[in-house]
């Protein structure tokens, strides 16, 4: 990822602000067993309509059970 921040500085400052700009708003932050992971809009979308049906079948949702411990 350091390599596309340098790649960045080659732009002038108003592309940069417009990459940032959408990067800012394409993705949402997930947290899963106390980490924060950034994630297009549309796996944000995938997983909320995911946690909405099984919600509706009466499951009880945790992200950070589904996912598990990376340690594990």
């Amino acid at each position: 990822m350091a390599q596309e921040y340098k790649e960045l500085s080659k732009l002038t400052l108003d592309e940069q602000e417009d990459i940032l700009r959408t990067m800012s708003q394409s993705y949402f932050p997930i947290e899963i067993n106390d980490k924060v992971f950034m994630i297009p809009e549309e796996v944000n979308n995938l997983i909320d309509r995911l946690v909405e049906r099984l919600e509706k079948s009466g499951h009880q949702v945790n992200i950070g059970d589904i996912f598990g411990d990376a340690n594990d």
